[in-house]
């Protein structure tokens, strides 16, 4: 079973091409023979590149995710093809960061014994639980959800794994513009509409800050009280055109606080963008629920 993330195996070996630790969800070891043939380009070519980035090497319908940490040690993912890199590449990297810390000792030894890092196969698979978290909330991420920062996981995030400076390597400066917009009112509809700046780019950012953890993630879902006839009198008042107001009328009792903006417009068979240019019309005559999007496990404690 390879699990939602598409890790089939995971490898630390030294620069050398000597394994020291070896994790399968499965039971064959593919990665064996795939780094007997690859091992000294991979070596070289991160060697050459030196800073600590992640890269990709495809074959033979697989895919390798490594990471040099620093001269001595690659770390590496056999994933799936669909896997979401962008995921696994924040889970490589916590990996890498708590084996080093964890093993800081072991690894000078000059001939590690290998078996003092099997109990890292626990850690291994805390991380993949708490990512698979992860997956369930960006799957979630939509331009009606309202971002809002965990602020005691942001500090400890920027005090000691130099969170911004990372955030700036990947996005310049607008990495932090879109970190200073959320303020945990505004949905990434606001804040595009806010900042002027492209929405996908604005998601790029939020999906980003959400794998790291950075970010609660809650679905903005609309209340219309379809049986109330101070409601329907306002309606009157507004006039809105036939066809937003048919539009209202098939929807009022689906919004019934639990179902999202996304899923009222599925199930309408229309876009996000058009139910809500309807509801934000109505103003204060729709009221909103915020359903906090779950499914991650307790953040893996460091190594």
């Amino acid at each position: 079973m390879v699990g939602k993330l598409g890790v089939q195996e995971f490898m630390v070996i030294t620069a050398g091409g000597l394994p020291i630790f070896h994790y399968s969800r499965t039971n064959v070891r593919k990665m064996d023979s795939l780094l007997s043939g690859f091992l000294s380009a991979i070596t070289s070519f991160a060697t050459e590149f030196g800073e600590r980035f992640i890269r990709s090497l495809k074959f033979e319908g697989s895919e390798l995710l490594y990471e040099q940490f620093n001269p001595d040690f690659l770390f590496i993912f056999l994933v799936d093809n669909h896997a979401s890199k962008t995921v696994l590449r924040a889970v490589l990297r916590e990996l890498s960061r708590k084996f080093m810390a964890r093993y800081e000792i072991e690894l000078t030894m000059e001939i590690p014994i290998l078996d003092v890092f099997e109990d890292f196969r626990n850690e291994v698979q805390g991380v993949f639980q708490y990512y698979e978290g992860v997956l369930i909330i960006i799957s979630n991420l939509s331009a009606y959800v309202i971002p809002t920062v965990r602020k005691e996981v942001l500090d400890v995030a920027i005090r000691t794994g130099g969170f911004l400076d990372e955030l700036h390597r990947d996005f310049g400066s607008l990495g932090a513009r879109i970190l200073t917009a959320i303020d945990g009112y505004s949905s990434i509809h606001s804040i595009t509409d806010k900042l002027n700046i492209d929405e996908n780019a604005i998601s790029k950012v939020i999906e980003y800050l959400a794998i790291r953890g950075v970010l609660r993630i809650a679905k903005m879902c609309p209340v219309i009280e379809s049986g109330d006839a101070r409601f329907n009198a306002f309606l009157d008042l507004v006039g809105l055109p036939t066809k937003e107001y048919q539009l209202l009328e098939r929807a009022k009792h689906l919004c019934n606080g639990e179902r999202s903006v996304m899923d009222v417009s599925e199930r309408l068979g229309v876009t996000a963008d058009r139910l809500y240019a309807v509801l934000a019309k109505l103003g204060t005559e729709v009221k909103w629920s915020y359903i906090e999007v779950g499914g991650l496990a307790d953040a893996p404690t460091t190594g």
